[in-house]
């Protein structure tokens, strides 16, 4: 090709004056575009049809060049990206670059561009475990690699080595034939790994992590600032995150382990317990609460789907005594924010909140075995809420923080017991909130089975959970019985897009609701006990038996009268409308006419598993399908349905 003899002997060019030839960037863009064919909305596509030769050619080309280069290599370092991006370009012919590669050299490199080639060729050797054991054989180059991840002022560049790190460190998996699915098994697969005990069996390398991190030597003999130190500390709890498994939990090496005031744990404990001074620095006081909240997610590790979330809440030794009183002590910014500075509350509250949410939601039963901390969050919630107006509620004022704890709760705890009212009471779906109308649909709808086993058998939890969603939804209605005509009329107002359209999802979480039946009796002891089905009757002043699924609810008065005719009505939309704007306007009343189409389809869905099970309600069936043959918009957006511009 004639554009690559170009390219080359303006590489020639400039190898044979450094200094005084600059590189000509828009050669080397039309290069990037027309013989590598990267697609500028296509970022990571190339085209892999320049002849290798020519490739490796250009490569070694490039890296003769590099070292000797007096201006900005980022034009070359870009070209290099590009040209090693194919799959089929692997890390062995990465080995064979002349001349060859210098790691170390590029990792410790002032200019950005040089660390990210470099790390991009070092990225090749996590696909195979036999190329991550060749980088774990140079100590020197897993060092640089991890003093660059930590210590770079350059957020790309150590967003890349920490990818590159990761992907070195699970390399194993990508092996082909590798097929063990069980946590431990995979862990024991990795921990076997040459990268793997390179970074948490070499006294060097293990140490370096505490000492780049650690606060006790800040600014002193070199090393980073106190504020360089947080960002290095916020770099590694994420990368714990995703590397979660025993290596971190336990000791290693205890005497680095031990210099850095770990007494039992390993990384882990010198991360979570003795890093971060959260007391003098609320940046990382917030990062250290986000990291607790990731930790409590099953699923937060890409090595183990570990147990780290019992580990973190048990107490069987120093460790985890420890994050118990962290645990504790994270609650209070949200359950008693008064006893805090006004800084720490403003800053520290949501965090708290969305650490409570996420333990909760992941851990129901071990929240439901405090009693105490129940009634102290109901309490809270109850204190807020009780502190809202329907003015606040009208302008779109609300508490989301209390309302993401509010849906999180075990749904047992939200039912009123004779100490406390239930909180979710104080819910109004008049006047229209997006934020209200999803807290409800939350809760209403009942558990989510978040697990992809088949024919997995529901924890008695999440039967209880499902339960109780049916009761509260129920005692709601007894409490609020127009909720209906007031979502509908929330559905229908257009104009007000999301809630309309958070609406519309409540209706749609109670058709596809995850009830299940109360219980025959009921412990008198816990406060929190479900009610029976004639207690629950009872309670709602009637005295027959109330359906037991949503859809047979969303077919009963009083959502029989409302809900079915709003979801059988052609699709509302804007007409007459004054100096423009329509498009806009008419996409908005399409996405709620859309939304509104996929719950009468859930209907349907529904219905027809009930009339395979019982013969009844086919008629019903018949007329969502001539609904339905319609489209979103119901046909003729003529018969009816059309509705003026609101001025708001």
């Amino acid at each position: 090709m004639d554009l690559i003899v170009d390219i080359r002997s303006h590489i020639s060019e400039v190898a044979s004056d450094p200094a005084g030839k600059a590189l000509d960037p828009r050669l080397l863009e039309k290069f990037d575009g027309q013989v590598t064919g990267v697609q500028p909305a296509v970022p990571n596509f190339c085209n892999e049809s320049i002849p290798e030769a020519d490739r490796d050619a250009l490569i070694h080309q490039l890296a003769e060049l590099l070292p000797t280069l007096q201006q900005d290599p980022t034009p070359a370092t870009s070209l290099i990206e590009i040209l090693v991006r194919p799959a089929s370009y692997t890390f062995a012919r990465v080995l064979d670059i002349d001349p060859p590669v210098d790691f170390t050299a590029g990792l410790k490199a002032l200019f950005p561009s040089i660390n990210l080639v470099t790390l991009s060729l070092l990225e090749k050797a996590k696909f195979k475990s036999s190329d991550a054991g060749i980088v774990a054989g140079k100590p020197e180059v897993v060092a640089a690699l991890i003093e660059l991840w930590l210590s770079t002022p350059n957020t790309a560049v150590s967003s890349k080595a920490h990818t590159v790190l990761l992907g070195l460190l699970i390399a194993g998996e990508k092996d082909q034939g590798a097929t063990t699915t069980s946590s431990q098994d995979r862990y024991d697969l990795l921990a076997q790994s040459l990268m793997w005990r390179r970074v948490f069996r070499d006294k060097d390398i293990y140490e370096s992590i505490f000492r780049i991190c650690s606060l006790t030597n800040a600014g002193h003999n070199g090393e980073l600032s106190k504020r360089d130190k947080s960002v290095a500390q916020a770099r590694l709890l994420d990368f714990l995150v995703k590397i979660d498994c025993e290596s971190i939990r336990r000791p290693q090496i205890s005497e680095v382990e031990n210099r850095y005031g770990v007494k039992e744990g390993g990384l882990m404990e010198f991360a979570a317990l003795k890093m971060v001074d959260y007391e003098d620095d609320l940046l990382m006081h917030m990062t250290l609460i986000d990291f607790f909240a990731e930790l409590l997610k099953p699923d937060h590790s890409v090595v183990e789907t570990g147990d780290f979330a019992s580990y973190q809440l048990s107490s069987r030794s120093y460790e985890e005594h420890q994050l118990r009183a962290i645990h504790a002590r994270t609650f209070l910014y949200y359950l008693e924010p008064t006893k805090h500075s006004s800084v720490d509350s403003t800053y520290l509250y949501g965090r708290s909140a969305n650490y409570l949410a996420t333990y909760c939601s992941h851990h129901p039963a071990h929240f439901l075995s405090s009693q105490s901390v129940i009634e102290t969050t109901v309490t809270r919630l109850l204190e807020v809420l009780n502190k809202m107006s329907p003015g606040q509620w009208a302008q779109g004022s609300t508490p989301k923080h209390d309302l993401h704890v509010l849906a999180s709760l075990p749904r047992q705890a939200l039912l009123p017991t004779p100490t406390f009212p239930s909180p979710l009471f104080l819910l109004s779906a008049k006047p229209p909130n997006e934020d209200a109308l999803q807290t409800l649909a939350t809760i209403f709808q009942g558990p989510k089975n978040e697990h992809s086993q088949i024919d997995r058998t529901p924890s008695d939890t999440e039967s209880q959970q499902a339960s109780a969603a049916r009761a509260l939804y129920w005692l709601y209605l007894d409490q609020y019985p127009s909720l209906w005509q007031h979502v509908v009329q929330a559905a229908e107002t257009v104009a007000l897009k999301d809630t309309a359209l958070a609406a519309i999802a409540l209706i749609n979480a109670i058709i596809t609701a995850s009830w299940a039946p109360l219980p025959s009796d009921t412990n008198p002891e816990s406060p929190y006990a479900l009610p029976t089905e004639t207690q629950l009757s009872s309670k709602c002043h009637t005295s027959q038996p109330l359906p037991p699924t949503g859809l047979l609810a969303i077919l009963t008065p009083p959502a029989l009268e409302t809900v079915l005719p709003y979801l059988l009505r052609p699709a509302q939309t804007f007409s007459n409308l004054v100096g423009g704007g329509k498009g806009d306007v008419e996409s908005a009343a399409y996405r709620v006419a859309a939304a509104k189409y996929d719950v009468l389809i859930s209907l349907k869905s529904k219905l027809q598993e009930y009339v395979a099970e019982t013969g009844e309600l086919q008629e019903v069936v018949g007329v969502i399908n001539k609904r339905l043959a319609l489209g979103p918009m119901g046909g003729n957006s003529e018969i009816g349905g059309r509705i003026g511009t609101l001025e708001l």
